[in-house]
């Protein structure tokens, strides 16, 4: 999903042996969020004490923390952790602040070497950069040696503070019926009022934030990080929502973009109404992910007769096709480059739900324990609401009356037959609730420009950006290079493991020297685990 929502930014443990190190990807962010809470919160030493806009670094990892009773979690190991302080309203300095949490990885090769710093935002809006740190062992290990890398919890999210909370800003998925053919109308109409009654909570529980929490500020933010670090112009790497900041940085300070990379893109010109598009993409990489590993006809299989019933568990739960079908849509589009659990989960919850209906007894049996896993269910919460909801909502001023949100659901429907209704009632009702909220929308660029240097990557078929969204944000950006890579995944930088797209992308970064032309590049199956 494009802005991808908490509960489906997804690297559940994926490993990869990379520097002699194996790295765990997780977005279980549980240690990382209290250690640097523990900083933010201002029982901290006297270093961390500073003015807004500087960053006074310090050894992250958990030793160092251990003092501060904080949770065990070596994850940050390495890393340096800062924070950053910034006027919750940018016109109003010296009023309320907001903190920031900023973790940093130091550049492996000699100062002679040294390019700056490489800012990454890998997401959500939602998405948190520590949580997510660990991905810098993925990338080429020329840009590990040429830069600084950072990233950090944008203004709301995990360990800056304050982060948005309270009564209404976690939304539960949409009831949906188990078997037999689903009303979508009826659907989007109770979603619609459950939704309202949840963001109006939200909003009235933290309205400073979010009228001062969209992707203006957050660009802002970004700007005032690049000073911190004393680098002249900025080096940016954005993924899924991180390209539309990053596409916002430009219209805003285009005098200060060295390099950018867009991955996983957004379309830059997109509406409110736009981004119920979508909805669609999922059933896109779902495809590629069932024909590339085989399992087209086993899940046909399975979905035709779990639309007639449901598995009941040894629990008592009763195994529907939704735990099928989330857990898919959850899975198939991060990091599948390890064999690690994302694709292994995906493809569990496909041969077991299968072997439960088919198989013989004890293959029944042994399935059926193995959907008792938590990871091979539908999670608890949904893909409205939250920090998702609250930027979206600021970063577009349009609203989609509840009939427009009907006609429109009859398309996405159509265009998805598989997703697009689970996810249609969640982007459309998006921003039901919000009508008290003042937007401070994201200005739309020009229809060309401004001219920045870049590098636009995407896959054919991307399950949360359609890949219409890249072509989009190519055409308002032309003096940006394409890289097309096929396969269903959502960011592909260091995360495809390719080196046609890794090599012109590092490349690029280190030099400044664009490709001489837009490139493509085949699909790649994933590698195992070591």
């Amino acid at each position: 999903m494009w802005f991808t929502p908490p509960m489906r930014v997804s690297l559940r443990g994926s490993y990869r042996r990379l520097g002699g190190r194996t790295v765990l990807i997780t977005a279980c962010v549980t240690g990382v969020v209290a250690a640097l809470l523990a900083i933010l919160a201002g029982s901290v030493p006297a270093a961390y004490a500073q003015a807004a806009n500087t960053l006074e670094w310090k050894a992250c990892s958990a030793a160092a923390f251990k003092r501060w009773r904080t949770v065990d979690d070596a994850s940050l190991e390495g890393f340096d952790c800062s924070r950053f302080v910034r006027p919750l309203d940018r016109k109003k300095v010296g009023g309320s602040n907001v903190t920031l949490a900023v973790v940093r990885l130091k550049a492996t090769g000699p100062q002679a070497e040294h390019k700056g710093t490489l800012f990454l935002n890998p997401g959500g809006p939602g998405q948190s950069g520590l949580g997510l740190s660990e991905i810098v062992y993925l990338l080429p290990a020329a840009i590990r040696s040429s830069f600084d890398f950072v990233t950090y919890d944008p203004r709301g999210i995990g360990a800056s503070t304050p982060a948005l909370s309270g009564r209404g800003c976690n939304i539960p998925k949409p009831s949906r019926p188990a078997t037999g053919n689903v009303n979508w109308a009826k659907v989007l109409a109770e979603r619609q009022l459950q939704v309202s009654d949840y963001n109006s909570l939200c909003f009235k529980g933290n309205r400073r934030l979010v009228e001062n929490g969209g992707t203006v500020d957050g660009a802002y933010d970004l700007e005032a990080l690049r000073a911190a670090v004393g680098d002249s112009k900025i080096t940016y790497w954005g993924i899924s929502y991180g390209t539309l900041l990053g596409s916002t940085y430009a219209q805003l300070f285009p005098g200060r973009v060295r390099a950018m990379v867009f991955d996983g893109n957004m379309d830059p010109q997109i509406s409110l109404y736009g981004i119920s598009a979508g909805s669609v993409a999922p059933d896109h990489s779902i495809g590629f992910f069932l024909q590339a590993n085989g399992l087209r006809t086993k899940f046909n299989q399975a979905i035709a007769k779990l639309n007639r019933q449901t598995i009941k568990l040894a629990s008592g739960k009763r195994y529907s096709r939704w735990d099928l079908l989330d857990t898919l849509n959850d899975g198939v589009d991060f990091f599948p480059i390890t064999g690690g659990e994302s694709w292994t989960q995906a493809k569990q919850a496909v041969e077991s739900s299968w072997s439960a209906l088919f198989g013989s007894a004890p293959e029944r049996t042994a399935a059926r324990k193995a959907l008792e896993n938590k990871s091979l269910q539908s999670p608890t919460t949904g893909t409205a609401g939250s920090l998702w909801g609250a930027v979206v909502c600021q970063d577009f001023a349009d609203r989609i009356s509840n009939s427009r949100q009907q006609r429109r659901l009859k398309w996405i429907v159509r265009e998805g037959p598989v997703y697009g209704g689970s996810l249609g009632v969640d982007y459309l009702t998006t921003c039901n609730g919000y009508g008290a909220a003042d937007p401070n929308p994201i200005p739309r660029p020009e229809r060309f420009g401004p001219p920045i240097p870049g590098i636009i990557s995407n896959t054919t078929r991307d399950g949360e950006t359609p890949y219409q969204w890249a072509v989009n944000m190519a055409r308002t950006y032309p003096t940006m290079r394409a890289i097309t890579i096929a396969g269903g995944i959502h960011g592909t930088f260091g995360l495809s493991q390719s080196l046609c797209v890794d090599t012109p992308i590092a490349d690029f970064l280190i030099s400044g020297s664009l490709p001489a032309t837009d490139l493509a590049c085949p699909y790649a199956a994933p590698n195992p685990a070591p």
